[in-house]
């Protein structure tokens, strides 16, 4: 995302201490990890291209924080304090996706005390191989994940790891409802309700989606491009 120097990271890793009440939307923007489209007068930014080749309006790289094992640390200790407000103080274990998700998942589970497991990609599901041994008594799972957009990820998770272990439950809130924390919590549009899941995140973006023959931005003259190898033109270098 941007050439950056080693100085800048190692500035960046000494942000948590000094800093450590940063919102995570502060976090975020001083690693450029999200960019959100504007229009403007003059001639149009570019727009992101996703993996799934979708055009966007807007693109979170959580991976550019999490990087950073202080800014893990500060995240879920925000996040763990958020789940609190929904009167979840503990759980038995903890459990995310691979791959963006295992890092910030085993720090949660760190500071919360509990066992930390993760499910493994199998083309486009999510499997339980297996690999972790379950003590006898574990009873509650608390699912945590980076980023959330359709909660099709996180459900193939929830199902892949209760198929292997259906005498443990997910978390629940007080109406019953299973919850999965999170960072960033991205749908099409706010406010954004499930019926089953209760999403508790420390962001909450509204970011469109278009097929590119459908899309507004194409239409209105900007360009389409990976945000990746192209991020230089979306955001601003670190300083």
């Amino acid at each position: 995302m941007g050439m950056q120097d080693l100085p800048t990271f190692r500035k960046i890793l000494n942000l948590y201490g000094a800093r450590a009440n940063w919102s995570a939307e502060a976090i975020m923007k001083r690693c450029n990890a999200f960019w959100i489209y504007q229009a403007n007068a003059g001639k149009p930014g570019p727009h992101a291209i996703l993996a799934s080749g979708k055009h966007s309006d807007g693109y979170i790289n959580t991976n550019a924080v999490l990087m950073y094992p202080n800014l893990c640390q500060s995240l879920a200790k925000s996040l763990i304090k958020q789940t609190e407000k929904y009167g979840i103080t503990r759980a038995d274990a903890v459990v995310s996706s691979s791959y963006a998700a295992i890092t910030l998942g085993q720090e949660f589970a760190r500071q919360m005390d509990a066992l930390f497991f993760f499910t493994e990609k199998d083309g486009e599901n999510q499997k339980w191989s297996g690999r972790f041994e379950i003590p006898a008594g574990v009873k509650s799972v608390l699912q945590v994940e980076e980023l959330i957009t359709t909660l099709s990820t996180a459900q193939k998770v929830r199902q892949a790891f209760l198929d292997a272990n259906p005498d443990i439950g997910f978390v629940k809130d007080v109406n019953g409802k299973t919850v999965v924390a999170t960072i960033v919590h991205r749908p099409e549009k706010l406010p954004c309700v499930y019926p089953d899941c209760q999403i508790i995140p420390l962001m909450e973006l509204a970011i469109r989606t278009w097929k590119p023959e459908e899309c507004p931005l194409c239409k209105a003259g900007s360009e389409p491009l990976k945000p990746i190898p192209y991020w230089d033109k979306f955001v601003p270098a670190i300083k």
